[in-house]
């Protein structure tokens, strides 16, 4: 939470990983209402941090962080596709 409050957008993917490891933790141990309060909080607190929230999005709706390809990752393979019909 120090990471989001302090709007340290450099550290997000920390912060993401930090969330799973928490939800895990939520699951573990069964209170799964109070993870639902918590991910609401976050939502509430921090709505405005769109790079932040997609992510956490992601996480709470059951995906990990870093699942997704990167944007570089889909440009080159969208260029190679591109390159292999023109020839």
């Amino acid at each position: 939470m120090r990471i989001i409050h302090a709007g340290k957008s450099k550290y997000y993917t920390d912060a993401l990983s930090n969330f799973q490891h928490a939800k895990r933790c939520f699951q573990r141990a069964g209170p799964q209402a109070e993870w639902e309060a918590t991910a609401a909080q976050v939502r509430a607190d921090h709505r405005r941090k769109s790079g932040f929230m997609s992510g956490f999005e992601n996480l709470v709706a059951g995906s990990a962080p870093g699942e997704e390809t990167s944007f570089l990752e889909r440009v080159k393979a969208r260029w190679n596709t591109r390159k292999k019909r023109t020839r």
